[in-house]
């Protein structure tokens, strides 16, 4: 069996694969890791590896990898970016700058598709990435995701104070502050994904803690995948290094 864990900016998700299914899965704060929590993880029996993709800091590779050492007694398997894997290019000048999840997410999108596809993961973050069908990544954008964005309009300005950071179902003006700061910054990201899906001509993939929440707001044709991030851990080719404590 194989542990899979995608440590992110706000949580961290993991699951355990027997084969190609998923017999265990879960998520906590990556807060609670960096603050020495132990990953909830289950007494699984005839673990034999264990795979990382991590943006969430050296503390966290650190604790992750003495945890395993001790409950399983096996390495934890750092996953890098690099300038090729398989068919797929990074579009970076130095791959090693390009965050290890939008790379993850790459991978997993072309291994799924192998079309040109605007892949987007919609986190603490928004990430877009650009790869033809060629499997040639283009780099990509990043912006705020949705509470990111209201946040930074809640501390830079004084009248405007929402009561609860969230999302929303429709994208008509607001008649009140908390509805015109959830439907804008909603629209300023539908916005800006439906304008790249439309220029470049590709499938429109989402992904992420915020995906099925922008989903609905999207006019384009939008596939869900929830775990491209560790569906990249699984393609053949990705370069890992050992985590240490």
């Amino acid at each position: 069996m194989i542990l899979q864990i995608d440590a992110g900016n706000s949580r961290i998700k993991w699951r355990v694969l027997d084969g190609t299914a998923a017999v265990f899965q879960g998520n906590q704060p990556t807060a609670s890791v960096l603050a020495g929590e132990p990953l909830r993880l289950p007494a699984v029996a005839g673990l034999r590896l264990a795979q990382l993709s991590s943006v969430a800091g050296d503390t966290v590779v650190a604790n992750l990898s003495r945890q395993l050492r001790e409950q399983y007694k096996i390495d934890l398997h750092v996953a890098k970016v690099s300038a090729q894997v398989g068919a797929v290019s990074c579009g970076y000048s130095v791959p090693e700058k390009l965050g290890v999840d939008r790379w993850m997410a790459v991978l997993a999108v072309f291994q799924k598709t192998g079309r040109a596809s605007v892949v987007v993961d919609a986190g603490s973050a928004v990430t877009i990435d650009l790869i033809t069908e060629d499997g040639v990544h283009h780099g990509g954008y990043i912006v705020p995701g949705i509470k990111l964005l209201q946040q930074s309009l809640w501390k830079g300005t004084d009248q405007v104070k929402v009561d609860q950071l969230a999302c929303t179902n429709t994208l008509g003006p607001g008649v009140s502050t908390d509805e015109a700061v959830t439907r804008g910054c909603t629209l300023m990201l539908v916005a800006l994904i439906e304008r790249l899906a439309a220029e470049h001509s590709a499938d429109l993939i989402i992904t992420g803690g915020d995906a099925l929440l922008l989903k609905p707001q999207l006019a384009t044709q939008v596939d869900y995948y929830a775990d491209l991030v560790l569906d990249g851990l699984s393609v053949e080719g990705v370069s890992y290094g050992l985590g240490a404590d």
